[in-house]
């Protein structure tokens, strides 16, 4: 009982924090916007029903579902070589599948201007064949498209892959005595990982309406950039809370849509599972099969990436331009860890109670932490400037960037919630009851049980909300300190600027950071399983 009572004190105190960071400041702003939309209801009417509303709605749905079909093109066949028993180094291959999801996706962007540009190695090969006039440009809906779906398409790979890896291996069998490879697919694979195959869609359209650095940096105007322009540009916060209520109430439909989809049932697989029964090979296909995986990675990464390795000019030119922005890396760097780490410690309770608690009050909490995931950046960050102005305490508070650290705790620690979901669900149910009774104080169990257990998912928390930190921009240029600045603000600032060299080089290192730090975390995982 008293390991019990101590449980329920830290889920209580790390769902006081997330509601502070992730739900107070909209909660904030909602009744300022209902009193005045009962005080001047014509101007709040005016805002939402207006015909740029549907241009908006349109606009963002087409990229949306535009970079949805793109990730899924790319995402379904990955995840279905990925869950091949018979796959050699799926480690690797995992890793390289990770890499556009790890890269911020306005760095991709980045990448692709310069590798579609008037000089590019792509328009110069198609002006030789078609002629001058035939080019391809970033600058359109559609390069917007392409740059959110190989940014996204990992989200769709790894949720399926969890999904293929708890197939029947029965229905495969019975579908092969009558059918060909693809109506095994089409009438007993598919119909398997329908939830985890619709679910995962419905997030990357999710994460697509959310995002405003490409959308910015393409000059398409989304949901998220007319947002920040209300704000930015007119200072009107109410017309930029009246413009994102269509935004959030279908990214609202769209989890709730997914939640109900999935059924309880995991979104990845965090301690890895008996395969012993896995029925998915790919035998004498299982080299073309990795040299598919190999021509996605250089196709996605390794190519555009090397047009803005050569745009940088030299790799002197790069030495000396980095020490003139390394205030950006420790800032960045330092936001990025305290948010990892918070995010790990606060998920780690919230993600054990949902786990095993099923109750109406369970899955009210498991909607609420599903929404920070529907809000866009731009309204956390307007609730908290908000706040900043009503409590003057933060002002001083916020020269070391404490909001901004709040904004990033409550945007990502979702995500880090469902992972400690799917590890506690995942967990032999049968250790956590012996240490209940062996450990009697929390923190030995903590130490000696959960560490240990959860170290998979504690990895996994800490380098997913790092790296989706380092690539924030929504919330972030509304709420970065005077006189300090991040990677993500000084790469938006340069590109909009014109300074592609100096962007060049700071995506690279942006890029490398990325990679770096999740490969030293693999590493470091890899090394603590063999011990």
């Amino acid at each position: 009982m008293a390991f019990r009572r101590q449980s329920l004190s830290l889920f209580i105190a790390a769902l006081i924090i997330f509601g502070l960071t992730a739900i107070l400041p909209v909660a904030y702003m909602l009744p300022q916007f209902i009193f005045k939309s009962l005080s001047q209801p014509s101007t709040i009417t005016n805002a939402i029903v207006d015909s740029r509303q549907l241009v908006l709605m349109g606009r963002s749905l087409t990229i949306a579902s535009s970079a949805a079909m793109i990730a899924l093109c790319l995402g379904l066949p990955v995840a279905i070589i990925l869950a091949a028993k018979d796959l050699p180094c799926r480690g690797l291959f995992y890793f390289l599948v990770l890499i556009p999801i790890l890269i911020p996706s306005y760095v991709m962007a980045g990448a692709w201007i310069h590798l579609l540009s008037t000089t590019g190695v792509i328009n110069k090969k198609l002006a030789s064949l078609f002629g001058p006039a035939t080019k391809l440009t970033p600058f359109s809906m559609a390069g917007c498209a392409w740059c959110l779906g190989i940014s996204f398409f990992p989200v769709i790979a790894i949720i399926v892959a969890a999904g293929l890896s708890k197939i029947d291996r029965n229905l495969i069998d019975i579908a092969r005595l009558s059918t060909n490879r693809w109506g095994v697919f089409r009438y007993s694979i598919l119909p398997q990982i329908w939830p985890h195959l619709i679910a995962s869609i419905c997030l990357v359209i999710i994460f697509v309406l959310a995002q405003y650095g490409v959308p910015s940096l393409l000059g398409v105007n989304t949901y998220p950039v007319e947002i920040f322009a209300q704000f930015s540009a007119f200072y009107d916060d109410t017309a930029a809370f009246a413009t994102a209520c269509p935004l959030i109430g279908l990214v609202v439909f769209l989890i709730l849509l997914q939640r109900r989809i999935m059924r309880g049932l995991d979104y990845v697989r965090i301690t890895p599972s008996s395969e012993t029964d896995n029925p998915i090979r790919m035998n004498n296909l299982k080299y073309y099969a990795i040299a598919f995986l190999i021509s996605l990675f250089i196709i996605t990464t390794v190519f555009p990436f090397s047009s803005v390795l050569a745009h940088t000019q030299s790799f002197t030119k790069v030495w000396l331009t980095l020490p003139t922005y390394s205030d950006c890396f420790v800032t960045t760097s330092i936001l990025a860890l305290l948010a990892a780490v918070i995010s790990t410690i606060i998920a780690f309770p919230i993600g054990h109670y949902l786990a095993y608690n099923h109750s109406r009050f369970g899955r009210t909490i498991d909607i609420i932490c599903w929404l920070p995931i529907a809000i866009p950046g731009t309204i956390i960050g307007l609730g908290l400037v908000k706040l900043h102005s009503w409590a003057p305490a933060l002002q001083k508070a916020d020269s070391f960037g404490f909001l901004l650290l709040c904004a990033h705790i409550g945007l990502f620690s979702a995500f880090s919630i469902r992972i400690f979901e799917a590890a506690h669900k995942q967990a032999d149910p049968n250790v956590s009851e012996a240490a209940a009774i062996d450990c009697r104080r929390w923190y030995q169990r903590w130490f000696y049980i959960d560490m240990p257990i959860h170290s998979p998912a504690i990895t996994a928390s800490m380098i997913v909300v790092f790296v989706l930190v380092i690539g924030e921009l929504n919330a972030t240029v509304l709420l970065i300190p005077p006189g300090k600045t991040t990677l993500a603000v000084t790469i938006d600032n340069l590109l909009h600027y014109g300074a592609n060299v100096q962007a060049s080089i700071l995506c690279l290192a942006e890029a490398a950071l990325v990679v770096l730090v999740v490969g030293a975390g693999l590493l470091i995982r890899y090394l603590a399983k063999r011990k």
